[in-house]
């Protein structure tokens, strides 16, 4: 899978949420589908992700937070990212790897 193309599907045909506040914030709400973390989020934040919300899954990418934000086509890092709606594109069938 092209995460890259299936991000930018996702962002353009569905709904996905930018951020560490943002992210935790959908995951409080039940809202979140699939959380995908940069290689350089804060350890911290994802074992107090994983533990609070064990039903959300949670996949951790292979590209640091300044690839991800790129991979967004956003000109800023992101570091956690969270899929409330995927569109049409095929985030979901990410396996959760954390």
């Amino acid at each position: 899978m092209d995460l890259a193309r299936q991000l930018k599907q996702g962002i353009t045909t569905g709904k996905v949420l930018f951020g560490q506040r943002q992210t935790a914030s959908a995951c409080i709400k039940g809202d979140a589908r699939l959380v995908l973390v940069a290689a350089n989020c804060p350890e911290g934040y994802i074992s107090d992700l994983t533990s609070s919300h064990p039903d959300v899954p949670v996949h951790q990418v292979m590209m640091v937070n300044r690839q991800l934000g790129a991979a967004c086509a956003k000109p800023f890092p992101v570091s956690a990212l969270c899929v409330i709606d995927p569109g049409q594109s095929d985030l979901l069938t990410l396996n959760p790897n954390l």
